[in-house]
């Protein structure tokens, strides 16, 4: 699903596949009427739909960079860089977008297990950042953690890295077999 791409030459978001604008959510977006501005009387250049949409790219989809950043910090650098205001943000019909963009990545299980697995490494961070040595249990007054059992799991690590990678490369490369074929079409042979 490569519904939007970026021009390296205008530095803009571009519509990929126009199908999307059939989904409902989108449509709304894209409507003259709500697209009038200062810059754009008449609304036919689409300006707010472009900057809603670069931010649901920026925000949702795992080719952006921003894929990686945590929620809070992801929010904030991608209305930045859509120029979207905190108005257009709150907008109703924006966040149906969003939702929608959302379920529609989301209906993939490779992207459902790596969502599910990069949720466990943030878990495994915060674990790793708050280990004490110094703790003890307070019935028996042992240590709660062990330096050499922590040092073993830090040499695991990079295997849960290599996994996460290896599933990106799944969800990638089931996206674009996806967006290879249109419709109900059956891949053939060329397209395996």
């Amino acid at each position: 699903m490569k519904f939007f791409t970026y021009n390296n030459t205008s530095e803009q978001i571009e519509i990929n596949e126009h199908e999307v604008l059939l989904v409902r959510e989108f449509a709304e977006l894209w409507k003259t009427d709500r697209n009038k501005c200062k810059e754009d009387p008449t609304g036919t250049y689409r300006l707010r739909a472009f900057r809603e949409l670069t931010f649901i790219w920026l925000f949702f989809d795992w080719s952006s960079p921003y894929c990686d950043f945590d929620e809070q910090d992801k929010n904030i650098e991608c209305k930045k860089d859509a120029h979207l205001t905190e108005e257009e943000y709150n907008d109703p019909t924006f966040r149906e977008a969003c939702r929608k963009y959302k379920a529609l990545q989301d209906s993939s299980r490779v992207l459902k297990l790596l969502k599910s697995a990069q949720s466990t490494v943030t878990k495994l961070n915060d674990y790793f950042d708050t280990i004490d040595f110094t703790a003890s249990d307070p019935l028996t007054h042992k240590p709660i953690y062990s330096a050499k059992d922590t040092m073993n799991d830090i040499k695991n690590l990079p295997s849960v890295i290599e996994g996460l990678k290896d599933l990106e490369e799944m969800y990638k490369k089931e996206q674009e077999a996806k967006s290879d074929v249109r419709g109900d079409a059956t891949p053939g042979f060329a397209d395996r």
